[in-house]
């Protein structure tokens, strides 16, 4: 959080969802930009446009895997190496909502780029600057910030991958107080070109019975450290100028004062970084929307068939409105988050994955569909299409693969919930207590009372729009569906829910179209209340509302639906049979 924001305290908007809950005055109005933001992201945007129209030749950095380092030299001088450190460290001191439009201004001009600044210091120093001591970032952050120095995440291993607490790099103390660091690190962007690490390694502890435990520390490497050695550059699909390689460290000697924050509390530290890591991304594939659907447009206006435009087509024109609303949907749902994060939300884990999943899926949707417009040309190299494909793909993969970030938002999400009803008794022993109603009158009549509150209640958004009422009915009505679903849930599954995850994934994928339908309202709703907007766009607004939440209530309803019924279960039993035949097994030679 930079110093500039705000501190009061606002509670997770998604956390409300799963009590089928919303807080509408932290909800509307939608948190736009005030005079002061809206005058210095223009001038940034103004910049980085005008920079990578002379400097970024993506073409050449995909085909040359590298980024040139007087391009790397020009990001820097605009600033782009501090954008969220302090003034008093050399760096812009730009709020959450500041740097996310300015990450995607730059991610709309290359992933590769985007992806080497936002290894830096969406990720790459952050842990410094979230929980450095101030000598630490008065010694690094001015190098950081200046692009004198790049940094790098080193936390993924070959056998943890999405189990970040499996790491087996370990640290250990010596009798001096320095710590010797052995292990390897995997798939690290900026590896080579980087001189300041985060490493998260495995330390020695005494839990409260004097027993030996093993937590993650947070350490600062250098790469002038003794015993610090990389693999090879890593020959990639896409985000091909970014540079990756494993790390190694071996025995590799590092004084006390270059631990972050406290000795054994790496994995909180490491979880923080990933949640501001992911609404970066989020932000970057907004980008890489924008950009993409500028592109299908003019393919759209200027290829004709037939006699006319396929503009003028009618499955060109899905397309293309559906990219749209994608975008305006994806936009809402980032700056709502970091909009509230910068009013004094401090707990946003649930956000922040449910960004990254949403803007990566529609990042790939949109560069899907642009593709098709494109035709035969997408699949030729002299176009963009089939590069901005290869970099698009890996979003839906790193910082959490977007299966493990649906599996955190249902289990996290359903938590509180489920520690509410341990009222009934244990969680497993749920069902028990509602068929003993004698022994468990009272709090079962207060149970059946918020059961029916959530069901029949009268609550409605009240500050939306009245051009957008329809609309809201509809996302309070799926609400109250999902609490119940959400407590159904908890009910029947118990503590098995933690094996079943398409259970979690139905679950999962409601609160994302409710948090995307919740966003897209707070916004349209503003935009509709001002007098300095155009009715054109306001028109323009209202059409992709409406095209969002009819869109998102068919998904949110086939979600729900399925919670309940057989197709899940025929998921694995398919999954074994193919599993059992080592691939597909069935030929139309034999049967």
């Amino acid at each position: 959080m930079s110093a500039t924001e705000k501190q009061k305290e606002i509670e997770s908007i998604v956390k409300g969802m799963f009590y089928g809950e919303v807080q509408e005055e932290e909800v509307f109005p939608f948190p736009n930009l005030d005079e002061n933001q809206v005058e210095m992201a223009k001038a940034m945007v103004d910049a980085i446009d005008k920079f990578a129209k002379d400097n970024i030749d993506s073409p050449k950095f995909d085909h040359d895997s590298k980024i040139p380092q007087d391009v790397l030299d020009g990001l820097a001088a605009l600033g782009l190496c501090g954008l969220a450190v302090g003034e008093e460290y050399g760096g812009l001191g730009l709020d959450t909502t500041l740097y996310a439009r300015v990450f995607s201004q730059i991610a709309g001009h290359d992933g590769a780029v985007a992806t080497t600044l936002g290894a830096h210091q969406s990720i790459g120093f952050k842990a410094l600057l979230n929980e450095g001591n101030e000598e630490q970032k008065k010694h690094w952050l001015p190098k950081l910030a200046s692009g004198e120095v790049y940094a790098a995440f080193c936390l993924t291993e070959p056998g943890s991958g999405s189990d970040a607490y499996s790491i087996k790099t370990k640290a250990t103390k010596n009798n001096d107080g320095t710590y010797t660091i052995n292990g390897q690190k995997l798939w690290i962007t900026n590896a080579g070109h980087a001189g300041f690490y985060s490493v998260f390694a495995k330390t020695d502890h005494e839990d409260s019975k004097g027993e030996k435990v093993e937590k993650i520390t947070c350490f600062i490497v250098e790469k002038g450290m003794e015993g610090v050695s990389f693999g090879e550059k890593e020959d990639k699909m896409g985000i091909r100028a970014s540079e990756t390689r494993a790390v190694y460290f071996d025995n590799v000697k590092v004084p006390a004062t270059n631990i972050i924050g406290e000795p054994g509390k790496g994995f909180k530290i490491a979880m923080n970084v990933l949640n501001t890591g992911r609404l970066s991304l989020g932000s970057g594939a907004v980008g890489g929307m924008k950009n993409i659907l500028s592109l299908a447009t003019a393919q759209a206006k200027t290829r004709k068939q037939f006699g006319d435009s396929i503009i003028n087509f009618g499955l060109i024109q899905e397309k293309i409105a559906t990219m749209a609303a994608n975008i305006y949907a994806s936009e809402s749902m980032v700056y709502m988050t970091t909009g509230k994060i910068t009013q004094g939300m401090s707990e946003f884990s649930h956000e922040s994955a449910i960004c990254k999943v949403y803007c990566s899926e529609k990042l790939w949707d949109t560069i899907d569909k642009a593709t098709q417009i494109a035709a035969g040309n997408a699949y030729m190299r002299e176009y963009p299409y089939e590069r901005i494909m290869r970099d698009c793909r890996i979003n839906l993969i790193f910082e959490g693969t977007n299966e493990i970030l649906r599996i955190f938002t249902a289990l996290s999400g359903i938590k509180a919930p489920s520690d509410d009803l341990k009222e009934l008794g244990k969680i497993a022993d749920v069902s028990k207590a509602l068929k003993d109603p004698i022994k468990s009158v009272g709090v079962l009549t207060d149970f059946a009372k918020k059961r029916i509150s959530k069901k029949f209640g009268s609550k409605t958004l009240t500050k939306v729009h009245p051009n957008l009422e329809k609309q809201g009915h509809h996302f309070v009505s799926a609400l109250k569906d999902f609490a119940i679903a959400v407590e159904n849930t908890i009910i029947k599954y118990g503590k098995n829910i933690i094996g079943n995850e398409l259970v979690q994934m139905r679950i999962a994928n409601m609160s994302i179209e409710l948090y995307a339908q919740l966003c897209v309202l707070s916004r349209t709703t503003s935009i509709l209340n001002r007098s300095d907007v155009s009715d054109k766009d306001k028109e323009y607004v209202t059409l992709m509302t409406e095209l969002i939440c009819r869109d998102s209530r068919q998904a949110f309803t086939k979600n729900y639906k399925r919670l309940n019924s057989s197709y899940d279960k025929l998921i694995p039993k398919l999954s074994d049979a193919v599993a059992e035949r080592d691939g597909f097994g069935f030929d139309i030679i034999d049967f």
